[in-house]
């Protein structure tokens, strides 16, 4: 397959910068008409992208990713409720859990959302969760076979970045941003983790455990399974929620004041990508008046 934007596991080094606005993305996608959608977006919306952050395609199941690649987050597309137990989920439990326990992620991810959310986390937000990995453990028993003497966490993988698409597994086409939303509020989420981070290097004492940056993510295509959401829609929001992101970091005058002229600029192109609306789409109970009220 073609990528004209994107590096693959080949590459030559990341062209981002400790400033970037964006992390280093590692975009797992096992079919390709996902990847093309991703890099047609890129053309169309930002082509710029490859120069503010490095981007490599991984066209492969999870299990069988490369186990020299490095990401410091992976992104569950979950539901509200953060049970962890189908689709990439599911790849994420067997990946992530102990042997014989498949429900050790989804216990990390709804203890957080209890404590940030009471147990609900609306789609379109995100949550970082800490995978807090047992340091005390044998060699091999964190994601690997037990005669595997490799590291505890697959990948160095130190959060989980728990983005719920939809409350329960449903189709979301109805929800029209649903994806641009989930984008936004993960590059937020992983901004001020960031930010706290270096407060607390910048404040410890050394008593307590030090967390760690993130500077890289492996994320797959958002509600396009059980959600129905189209390969052209998650692509272009994903792309665009990305490019207005990295321009409310690099213009802080314009976006802590927006003008409605700017708003509306930016919500035109997101409303660009929402397509037809067919009857199908809606959910029931719900005019399609009250639909574009949401815009």
């Amino acid at each position: 397959m073609a990528d004209a934007t994107a590096s693959n596991e080949d590459a030559s080094p990341s062209t981002s910068t400790a400033s970037s606005p964006l992390p280093e993305i590692h975009l797992l996608c096992m079919i390709d008409k996902y990847a093309t959608a991703f890099n047609d977006a890129v053309t169309s919306h930002y082509p710029t992208l490859p120069d503010v952050t490095k981007i490599t395609h991984h066209d492969c199941a999870l299990k069988y990713l490369d186990q020299e690649v490095r990401f410091d987050a992976v992104i569950s597309p979950a539901n509200s409720y953060a049970r962890l137990d189908g689709a990439f989920d599911d790849a994420l439990a067997r990946a992530y859990g102990p042997p014989g326990d498949y429900g050790w992620i989804t216990r990390k991810a709804q203890k957080v959302l209890y404590e940030e959310w009471r147990g609900f986390a609306p789609p379109g937000t995100c949550t970082v969760v800490p995978l807090d990995h047992d340091d005390s453990l044998p060699p091999g028993v964190m994601g690997w076979d037990e005669d595997h003497q490799g590291p505890k966490n697959p990948w160095g993988t130190e959060y989980l970045l728990l983005c719920p698409t939809m409350r329960v597994p449903c189709d979301v086409r109805w929800d029209r941003e649903v994806v641009y939303e989930c984008i936004w509020s993960l590059l937020c989420a992983v901004d001020n983790h960031n930010r706290a981070v270096r407060r607390q290097q910048e404040s410890s004492s050394g008593g307590e455990k030090p967390l760690k940056e993130i500077k890289s993510i492996l994320m797959t295509p958002l509600a396009v399974g059980v959600g129905r959401v189209t390969a052209k829609r998650w692509a272009e929001q994903c792309v665009i929620a990305m490019k207005h992101y990295v321009e409310a970091v690099q213009n802080p005058d314009v976006w802590s004041s927006l003008s409605w002229g700017k708003a509306l600029s930016d919500h035109g192109e997101v409303v660009g990508t929402y397509g037809t609306v067919r009857t199908e789409e809606r959910p029931s109970g719900i005019s399609l008046s009250s639909l574009w009220s949401r815009g």
